[in-house]
């Protein structure tokens, strides 16, 4: 399953947790090169949570590991390189807690916990006027019926 850009900047939008995470590894977790693993972590940092959610608490949810070359197609997934190396994550969640979901495959693998979000609502925005200011730009293709008009 593909997500727009538009549906992205939504989700970003309107998901009810942003949060940080430092991860707690499982010994069990290095073995997996492949599949659905259930990343649990701790949270650092709280940029929004209406109240729900506060630091320490414990987090969870699924994320799928793979390989590069063996991206499944629909699941929000993670390259199992950089999984084993990560300590912190920032993600955008919704669920119930201590059970999440990711919204919109909305995640990023930190190296430390960061006082600004590393994802916020303003790059996505900025992101979609570039590429809508870009389509204005681009001539259209005129069908073959249109060789009159030249």
């Amino acid at each position: 399953m593909t997500i727009t850009l538009e549906g992205r900047l939504w989700w970003r939008q309107v998901a009810p947790f942003h949060i940080q995470l430092e991860l707690k590894k499982d010994s069990r977790e290095s073995e997996v090169s492949r599949g659905q693993v259930r990343v649990d972590g701790c949270v650092v940092r709280v940029f929004r949570s209406g109240g729900r959610l506060a630091l320490g608490d414990r987090v969870g949810f699924k994320l799928w590991v793979c390989q590069s070359g063996d991206e499944p197609k629909g699941p929000a997934y993670v390259y199992y390189e950089d999984f084993i190396r990560a300590t912190h994550m920032e993600a955008y969640l919704h669920g119930t807690p201590p059970d999440y979901e990711l919204a919109a495959y909305e995640f990023a693998i930190l190296s430390a916990p960061s006082d600004e979000p590393t994802m916020n609502v303003g790059q996505l925005e900025r992101l979609l006027a570039g590429f809508e200011r870009a389509s204005l730009r681009t001539p259209k293709p005129r069908g073959w019926w249109h060789f009159w008009k030249s």
